[in-house]
């Protein structure tokens, strides 16, 4: 069998299409796992945030609370429900004690946002994690910064009429 004139030629380029190909591969298959791994670290932060506002949400303010100075939610489906009067100082100093003391990855979490209005507690916290696998060539960085919000409301129970 005979190789036309430009079959030699042919087969050189098949070859560097190929590592082309190989590279691209391996390449996206690097990011995908660090794309992966990062959003299983957005979980687990999510998870040590929920905890820790969790615990502030426990932080009651007994004076509102004995003193009938409740607020009322309306959103739920079968009627209004009371809210537990929050103490809004007690529980950022309850949050951040909790997420000081936590980690994810053995890198220390930051509190970036808080807000607590209406016995409500919303946070967001992040933390700069470095990549699982660099990418070649100095593609992309070499950490990631992960982040979360999330929020807590307390409520007592409803009211039947």
């Amino acid at each position: 069998m005979e190789v036309g004139a430009g079959g030699e030629r042919d087969r050189g380029s098949l070859i560097i299409l190929m590592i082309t190909l190989a590279l691209v591969l391996l390449v996206s298959s690097l990011g995908l796992i660090n794309i992966s791994n990062n959003f299983l670290a957005k979980r687990e932060l999510v998870e040590i945030g929920e905890v820790a506002v969790t615990r502030a949400a426990h932080q009651i303010s007994l004076a509102r609370y004995y003193s009938g100075n409740i607020l009322m939610d309306n959103s739920a489906a079968d009627g209004a429900q009371f809210r537990i009067p929050l103490d809004c100082v007690k529980a950022l100093a309850s949050f951040t004690e909790e997420i000081s003391t936590s980690t994810l990855r053995a890198h220390p979490i930051s509190m970036t946002n808080w807000s607590c209005a209406n016995d409500e507690v919303v946070a967001t916290i992040e933390v700069e994690i470095p990549v699982l696998l660099e990418l070649p060539f100095g593609i992309g960085s070499s950490t990631t910064l992960v982040s979360a919000t999330i929020a807590a409301t307390s409520i007592i129970g409803g009211l039947r009429g």
